[in-house]
């Protein structure tokens, strides 16, 4: 294999795993509660479509005040899986994704055996800045629940 080819096997592979670090960051961040790191895998002209959810939120500031603003006093605590993760490189500085989550939260901490769960897909498209890979646009929508306090939070916006 010629340098040139190696070289670019070997960048391909690095970008690969630094969306995938940028989509745990964004999960792990959301998990805490970090809705300041959260909202810093986003590019600053985001878009996220919420099928079913809080509709569509176009730019950082306004992703992160919608989803903060639903999911901070409804939840004590959060936990995303996120499976099946596949990037593909599409330049120089672009790339997209999906993935399948799970979701799990309890309302009340103190009652583990209450809780909402959910699974959906994602669809990313993601942009290289000076920060490094963000997310430019992400598509979410679930795809079943165990309808337990559905309504609390994923009241259709759209």
């Amino acid at each position: 294999m010629s340098d040139r080819k190696s070289n670019a096997s070997v960048e391909s592979l690095n970008d690969q795993l630094l969306l995938q670090q940028l989509i745990n960051t964004y999960h792990w961040r959301a998990d805490q509660f970090d809705w300041e790191g959260w909202a810093a895998t986003f590019t600053e002209d985001s878009v996220f479509e919420f099928v079913g959810g809080f509709g569509t939120m176009t730019g950082r500031q306004q992703i992160h005040d919608t989803c903060k603003g639903n999911m901070d006093h409804v939840y004590e605590v959060m936990q995303h899986v996120i499976v099946n993760l596949d990037f593909e490189l599409t330049g120089t500085d672009t790339a997209t994704g999906h993935g399948n989550l799970l979701f799990s939260a309890l309302p009340d901490a103190s009652k583990p055996t209450r809780y909402y769960q959910s699974g959906g897909r994602y669809e990313w498209q993601f942009r290289r800045t000076a920060q490094g890979w963000r997310i430019a646009h992400t598509r979410l929508q679930f795809l079943w629940n165990n309808g337990l306090d559905q309504d609390a939070v994923f009241e259709s916006r759209d």
